[in-house]
């Protein structure tokens, strides 16, 4: 049992991971906090949802238009952020929190408050490993979610794209003194981040109920994961959302569903309290 357990933990937490990849790599860059983060994801979700039933079009090739849509939003939003004046994250709360709102009403307004789930037979099946049991829908979670993170960290690393954008993060001012396109480097962080909204939209309509106000949840496993690994650090959001993913199944299993939240919010404030600085950053002199 608890061999299953740690598998579902670890294809949990690469989801998580995928989540809170676009969202840490934008507040990294921008130093904007996207309280609609998981409005985005939502929208993507219903994208899918809805060319799913009324068209039958496959799952995969949903994946397009949830981009598509995302990636107009995310642009629209950059606009609206690189209006704004310091103190950036304060401004950007207040900017993102009535646009959360306002997608959230919008997502009403075209779906109603029903909870519609993307429901695929085939990912409900699974196959046996000597002794261990994994769905369909599992392993596609678990090798969709790992190939799209380790092409965005090849891309920060070994690209000058991503050269760019780690030396934004690390510094705007000395990337500026150093030639790079700061705000080009914003425009590119929120592309980015939107693709990776739109691949992870069609899976979270998969494995969780798509409702209008389903975007909280996924905004507070996207702070939760960052806060774990601090920015800028692909390997520790890997490590945080499996901690995550793990500590979730675990409390399932010996605590109840019910407990899931509450186990993740007390790994928060304790890492909080012991890590301010993330499980593999290093405290600042």
């Amino acid at each position: 049992m608890w061999t299953t357990v740690l598998v579902s933990g670890i294809a949990l937490g690469s989801f998580y991971t995928l989540v809170a990849l676009g969202f840490a790599l934008i507040f990294g860059v921008t130093h904007t906090f996207n309280l609609a983060y998981g409005e985005l994801l939502v929208l993507a979700g219903y994208v899918a949802y809805w060319l799913w039933k009324t068209y039958g079009i496959s799952l995969l090739f949903t994946f397009p238009a949830a981009i598509v849509v995302t990636l107009a939003v995310c642009l629209i939003l950059q606009r609206l952020f690189s209006r704004l004046r310091e103190p950036m994250e304060m401004n950007s709360l207040v900017v993102s929190f009535g646009l959360a709102i306002l997608l959230q009403n919008g997502m009403l307004f075209l779906f109603s408050g029903d909870y519609r789930m993307i429901r695929v037979p085939f990912l409900n099946e699974g196959f046996r490993f000597h002794g261990l049991y994994l769905s369909y829908g599992q392993f596609t979670l678990l090798a969709l979610s790992l190939l799209v993170i380790a092409l965005t960290y090849l891309l920060m690393r070994h690209t000058y794209l991503g050269k760019g954008l780690r030396a934004t993060i690390q510094d705007k001012e000395s990337a500026a003194l150093a030639g790079i396109n700061v705000s080009g480097m914003g425009i590119l962080a929120f592309a980015i981040g939107a693709i990776l909204i739109g691949l992870a939209g069609p899976l979270f309509g998969c494995i969780h109920y798509l409702y209008p106000t389903a975007g909280l949840q996924a905004t507070l496993i996207a702070i939760t994961i960052t806060i774990f690994a601090g920015v800028g650090r692909i390997r520790s959001l890997i490590l945080g959302g499996w901690i995550l993913g793990l500590a979730e199944s675990c409390a399932v299993v010996v605590l109840g569903a019910s407990w899931r939240e509450l186990v993740s919010a007390l790994m928060l404030i304790t890492l909080l309290a012991l890590r301010p600085y993330g499980i593999l950053g290093k405290e600042e002199q």
